[in-house]
């Protein structure tokens, strides 16, 4: 994987919509609505564990260039996500991915991940790959608001300081998630406690006011995009 460039480590629409089909079949019966934890575990790495690769290489060795970044969390329904990027964009089928349970390798130890991650965020495949794209989405979730993932607020974070590129947000927010509090913005958490710091300080060196931006990620009417500047309440237009 190291010798493809992160920004090529996409995948299509059909694909996407191909491993939604085989998620049907492995959960029917059992869990008519699993989360992108559950199809990592069930789904991608016993498919990518002999190949030693992430599923959109284990798809597409040579890679195919990304004109799309996804920002979402992992908590959400996965059949729900898949759906709700397949109805915003007329030309799904052939769209091109960046999203990360496919681009990242989920099955290598955390150690060796690190190592391919790089040691600053803005090193990291989530930055290249997000500067290289095209386009930006947020897929927004009714389980829990993304915003308590430290990631979704760095992605959110760089995308402002570091690009020109709109925010195009679908989905819809859980019915009582709030704009600022605890575990919202700037206070969120990840799942590596070793990352928060890390996350912290870039968002910290973007010089945005990210909980400005996280509140007006959760007002946006689904299918708005958020040009830069914008406020979700009277500069959005919808695609």
């Amino acid at each position: 994987m190291k010798s493809i460039h992160p920004g090529h480590w996409g995948i299509t629409g059909k694909q996407l919509a191909e491993l939604a089909d085989k998620v049907v079949a492995k959960f029917s019966g059992v869990n008519d609505n699993p989360n992108v934890y559950d199809v990592v575990e069930q789904v991608i790495k016993p498919e990518c564990m002999s190949r030693h690769v992430s599923y959109a290489i284990l798809l597409n060795p040579k890679g195919k260039k990304c004109n799309t970044f996804v920002s979402h969390a992992w908590f959400e329904s996965f059949l729900s996500f898949v759906e709700d990027i397949r109805n915003y964009y007329k030309d799904f089928q052939t769209r091109v991915f960046w999203i990360c349970f496919a681009a990242n390798p989920q099955t290598w130890p955390r150690e060796q991940l690190q190592m391919l991650l790089g040691f600053t965020a803005l090193q990291s495949p989530f930055a290249v790959a997000l500067q290289q794209c095209e386009s930006f989405l947020v897929v927004r979730n009714t389980t829990r608001n993304m915003y308590t993932r430290l990631w979704c607020v760095t992605e959110l974070a760089l995308v402002r300081a570091y690009t020109a590129k709109a925010v195009h947000v679908i989905g819809k927010m859980p019915p009582l998630a709030v704009e600022r509090g605890s575990d919202v913005g700037l206070n969120a958490t990840c799942s590596s406690p070793e990352d928060i710091a890390l996350l912290q300080q870039t968002i910290a060196a973007a010089g945005v006011d990210v909980n400005k931006l996280v509140a007006e990620v959760i007002r946006a009417r689904s299918g708005s995009v958020l040009a830069r500047g914008s406020t979700a309440g009277c500069s959005c237009v919808s695609q």
